[in-house]
């Protein structure tokens, strides 16, 4: 084996160690996506031809955060959100700063789009909105994105590899 891809696992092994202990799975919620793709924590999601990299949101608390107080979210970006039960999931708009399309999907296929869900104003409540039938997966993504989708698309989702595996 490579002596320098062993420093690699041995690094990275020891980085996971101190992420979990400090904070252990939620705390790997909060990371950015690079951070997330290098410990094999991002998707990559497919709709018709455009491919989405997108954080994953698997706890509670980072549902509830989502995608608030970021500045921007760049068009190949995304958050997804899984759900292990379909539901009627109330999504809030709370800290956010950006424009997004919010995607609702059941049994991979779009059901609804909420195309460009404004931030709220200064002073305002967060807007609340909902999917108009049970989902399991709601993507967001940057304002304008979803235009060319439409509900019957198929939704492909793959898990990405770690950077620092083979």
């Amino acid at each position: 084996m490579n002596p320098g891809r062993t420093i690699l696992y041995i690094i990275s092994a020891i980085l996971f160690g101190l992420f979990w202990v400090s904070g252990g799975d939620e705390l790997m919620d909060y990371l950015p996506y690079y951070s997330q793709r290098f410990v094999g924590r991002t998707v990559t999601v497919q709709v018709q031809e455009k491919v989405i990299y997108a954080e994953v949101a698997r706890s509670d608390r980072a549902k509830a955060r989502g995608l608030g107080k970021r500045q921007n979210l760049p068009t190949q970006k995304g958050m997804l959100f899984p759900f292990v039960e379909p539901g009627l999931y109330e999504f809030w708009m709370k800290d956010m700063r950006i424009s997004i399309d919010i995607v609702w999907i059941h049994s991979g296929k779009i059901v609804d789009i909420s195309h460009g869900v404004p931030p709220p104003a200064v002073g305002q409540d967060p807007a609340r909105i909902r999917p108009p039938v049970p989902v399991d997966t709601v993507l967001e993504v940057a304002g304008g994105m979803a235009t060319q989708w439409k509900p019957g698309d198929a939704v492909t989702i793959k898990d990405d590899k770690p950077f620092f595996l083979p």
